[in-house]
């Protein structure tokens, strides 16, 4: 008897402050998405737990599950990175290396010769800070891999594609490092059936027990997919907490300070420029103001004139890692009003994008259009002030978290749904939005944007002068 509905996944997703769950079946469609947030004081401290995620999952289920009354016929995990659990003999998690975490330089003690490896740095840093708790690990496993564990799965490591495995581990670097190999899970391909929903699983988490569990990878992997940035010249931005502008090319760079990484698919390569503060910058403003019970969407409606008109920018804001930065008032500090502020804000984060564009741009990739993934796709009014911004068309797609529509697709290649990710990409990546920058508008902001960039080239040479003064 013919299918009549298309089997429903449940798309999960380890994300740095909150976890994010979806129910979307084969054809693309969501069903529901929630978010669980973590426990702030954990998130401020960086020593989220891994129990925190699967207290998060057990949360995000119940509502899920209550929403839609739907039954998923698998379940996919992806997760930030490069982080790692360190699991003891007895099987307990000890704190994770997160990949906002401390991590050797190049003057520190522990660190060899050069290395590809994305992991290793924050292992070596463990070895340094934790000897106790590395002298107890017996295994070394990432965030998502963790939780399918937790769930039945097998203890694996999977990887994007072959061409990534120097970029996670191998023998060579390993005994550079002087890292056993041996606390890391084998590896295996991204979309592999790493085994089922337990009985203790199910238990734990109220889920069906028997279902499988597919093999998700890092996220800014699933989000390419996610968005269906798999062929040269589509870019995805990856627009949450931190950023990341991700360009599929057929060539990798010789130089320059962006990041180069494999794609999915061999020969091809993610050529990305991290934006660290992002979303964060606003999650501060919306802290520092006593916001916090506001919705994002009340509050940008009350800093976004709807109108279409270019703001006057009064007062600047010149972020810093870390957080906060330097905030110049024309009017000066006491008539800065926290509407001032919060567009000054919101004006940065364009900027930070812009200059992002423009350094990818000086590499030979100059972008006109993207592809958002992530919580900030969600705002009309963001959105269309991005792209004047930035003067880069943005799209944004039907699911726009793009790590778990890329979870989806790749349990769909796992049921056999799909033949493999492009016919999934094809079957279930669709756009609802675009926003096209307003030429008058995003010449007026190019303007900004130049006296900001001289600004904050002279705020940078006093600031320097200062520091050699008080040396």
């Amino acid at each position: 008897m013919p299918r009549t509905q298309a089997p429903w996944i449940l798309c999960v997703d380890i994300g740095t402050s909150s976890l994010k769950a979806a129910l979307i079946d084969t054809e693309g469609h969501e069903a529901a998405l929630v978010r669980e947030a973590y426990p702030q004081a954990g998130f401020v401290s960086g020593t989220i737990l891994a129990a925190d995620w699967e207290d998060a999952l057990a949360r995000a289920w119940g509502r899920l599950a209550s929403q839609t009354g739907v039954q998923p016929e698998a379940l996919c995990i992806s997760g930030n990175g490069p982080t790692l659990v360190p699991l003891t003999a007895e099987g307990e998690a000890l704190v994770p290396l997160h990949w906002y975490g401390p991590r050797l330089g190049a003057g520190d003690t522990l660190q060899s010769s050069q290395s590809q490896s994305l992991f290793l740095p924050y292992i070596r840093s463990f070895v340094q800070h934790r000897p106790q708790d590395y002298e107890r690990t017996t295994c070394l496993c990432s965030a998502q891999e963790w939780l399918a564990y937790r769930l039945g799965a097998d203890l694996v490591t999977t990887l994007p594609a072959a061409a990534y495995e120097p970029y996670y581990w191998d023998q060579g670097q390993c005994g550079a490092a002087g890292v056993d190999i041996r606390l890391f899970p084998p590896f295996v391909k991204l979309g592999s059936i790493i085994g089922a929903v337990s009985p203790a699983g199910a238990a734990r988490f109220s889920l069906p027990l028997g279902i499988p569990l597919v093999a998700g990878g890092p996220d800014f992997i699933m989000a390419l997919i996610g968005v269906g940035a798999v062929k040269p010249g589509m870019v995805c931005d990856r627009a949450g907490t931190s950023e990341g502008i991700n360009v599929c090319s057929a060539v990798p760079i010789s130089g320059g300070a962006l990041r180069v990484l494999p794609h999915l698919d061999g020969g091809l390569w993610n050529i990305s420029r991290i934006i660290p503060a992002s979303g964060r910058l606003f999650e501060w403003f919306r802290t520092l103001t006593g916001q916090e019970e506001r919705s994002y969407r009340e509050l940008i409606a009350e800093l976004i004139p709807q109108h279409g008109s270019v703001h006057t920018s009064r007062t600047w804001f010149f972020p810093k890692d870390p957080l906060p930065g330097v905030v110049l008032s024309l009017d000066g500090p006491g008539l800065m009003s926290r509407q001032e502020l919060g567009r000054a804000v919101l004006e940065a984060m364009g900027f930070l994008v812009r200059d992002a564009l423009a350094e990818v741009a000086c590499q030979g990739f100059p972008i006109t259009e993207m592809w958002v993934s992530g919580g900030q796709g969600k705002n009309p009014l963001w959105n269309q002030l991005k792209a004047d911004l930035c003067g880069c068309t943005l799209r944004i797609p039907e699911i726009y978290d793009g790590e778990l529509a890329g979870d989806g697709a790749v349990a769909s290649v796992a049921l056999g749904e799909s033949a493999d990710v492009a016919e999934a990409v094809g079957r279930m990546i669709r756009m609802s939005a675009q926003y096209v920058p307003r030429a008058q508008t995003q010449n007026q902001y190019t303007e900004q944007y130049r006296s900001y960039r001289e600004l904050k080239g002279k705020i940078g040479a006093c600031l320097t002068e200062g520091i050699r003064a008080a040396l």
